[in-house]
């Protein structure tokens, strides 16, 4: 997990938000001792994403809240080691993913986006970049005049 990453959570931590507890353990994988009985495992095992026609996924190397890696659906560089948070991290990316590329019928897409954000280092830049790719006008824009109109006809 990148640095920033576990200064974002440690920090919405310490604020105390309420839920927070819960979910952030879940959202970090350390609600149960087990990594096969976690939220986020069990959730992997669920249908759902292969209904969809169109999945686009987007993500942004400047989220320091979700992972790129965690946004994209994809392998993480710790997951490759072969220990065995790696192999049950290859099994959700597995349950979730098969699925979706075996329909024939679900169009699958990674995006990835780049924005101007202020060099300042808070925490508010961090959520800057998360919340980019959603609150960007611009980055919409492009997106459906290039690419995205046609998974929406």
């Amino acid at each position: 997990m990148c640095m920033s990453f576990v200064i974002g959570l440690w920090l919405m931590k310490l604020m105390k938000w309420k839920n927070v507890p819960v979910s952030m353990s879940q959202m970090t994988f350390s609600d149960h001792i087990d990594p096969r009985q976690r939220f986020l495992y069990k959730l992997s095992q669920k249908p759902g994403l292969e209904h969809f026609k169109n999945v686009i996924l987007a993500g942004t190397l400047q989220d320091y809240i979700v992972p790129y890696h965690s946004a994209r659906i994809e392998m993480c560089k710790d997951a490759t080691k072969g220990d065995e948070l790696g192999t049950v991290y290859s099994e959700m990316l597995r349950n979730v993913l098969e699925p979706v590329l075996n329909n024939k019928n679900c169009h699958f897409v990674r995006y990835d986006a780049s924005f101007e954000l202020p060099k300042l280092l808070s925490i508010l830049v961090w959520a800057m970049g998360h919340c980019a790719l959603i609150k960007s006008r611009q980055f919409l824009e492009n997106f459906f005049q290039n690419v995205g109109l046609k998974y929406f006809e």
